[in-house]
């Protein structure tokens, strides 16, 4: 169920939006010192804007604890951190808190909390939608509702958040939530999902075509689509196409 971005870059970079000019400064300072790999010095100038009430920067440093980089993984500090971004309504802070009530991280897990949080952020934030899509689906904090989860997965994925289209995917593939199963659709969604880079929407198609499920087994087909996920550089395709080969 965990599901935070372990990109740090990219999920801080995503929660850019124009503050004080001085603390807006200082925050650009620290995404390009994450970008180097400067942790310690993140870490302080991160600090230094969080403590002015910079929503932005009290995030990225909760952010920082979350995952343990540069520092040992504090939750409570992450969650401290969290609440006062989340208090200026600060849509990243609201879903990373809500994730922590999905997950019972440092909190009691509480799925209605979880739902509520996501609400508040999805307007704004494509994580929060594609969370929004997983509660439906699941009946967590909310009545499931397969119409709803597909809505929310696809909105998160138009707005570039691409696990959406991956859950596109797993929902019309294995019946969840109450949803029809329909492979040819899991394969549109899959492949939308490769398309638009996340490689393992590919190997998830190679790997129906590889087993047959719930269609012919095809080796070709299957082989297309490893290597279209091992020209994404994922890793476990290189590996399957190694391992084919080596069989030959």
């Amino acid at each position: 169920m965990k599901r935070f971005k372990t990109h740090l870059t990219a999920l801080i970079v995503g929660a850019l939006s124009l503050g004080a000019t001085s603390a807006y400064a200082g925050y650009k300072d620290g995404l390009i010192l994450v970008r180097q790999g400067k942790w310690a010095k993140a870490i302080r100038e991160f600090t230094e804007q969080a403590e002015t009430g910079h929503a932005q920067s009290q995030f990225s440093l909760g952010l920082i604890y979350h995952l343990g980089r540069g520092v040992p993984k504090d939750l409570k500090k992450a969650y401290e951190l969290y609440k006062k971004s989340m208090l200026q309504d600060h849509p990243p802070a609201l879903n990373n808190i809500g994730m922590m009530y999905l997950n019972g991280e440092y909190v009691d897990r509480n799925y209605d909390v979880a739902f509520a949080l996501f609400s508040r952020a999805a307007a704004d934030h494509a994580q929060s939608k594609d969370n929004m899509g997983r509660c439906f689906e699941n009946g967590w904090g909310v009545e499931a509702d397969p119409e709803q989860a597909i809505n929310f997965y696809q909105l998160a994925g138009d707005e570039g958040f691409k696990l959406g289209y991956y859950h596109l995917g797993t929902l019309h593939e294995e019946g969840r939530g109450g949803a029809v199963v329909n492979v040819p659709e899991a394969l549109h969604w899959y492949e939308v999902a490769g398309d638009n880079q996340y490689a393992q929407g590919y190997f998830r198609i190679a790997e129906i075509y590889e087993q047959g499920i719930l269609v012919p087994r095809d080796t070709p087909k299957s082989l297309k689509w490893y290597n279209k996920a091992a020209a994404l550089d994922y890793a476990p395709a290189i590996e399957k196409l190694a391992l084919l080969k080596a069989q030959k």
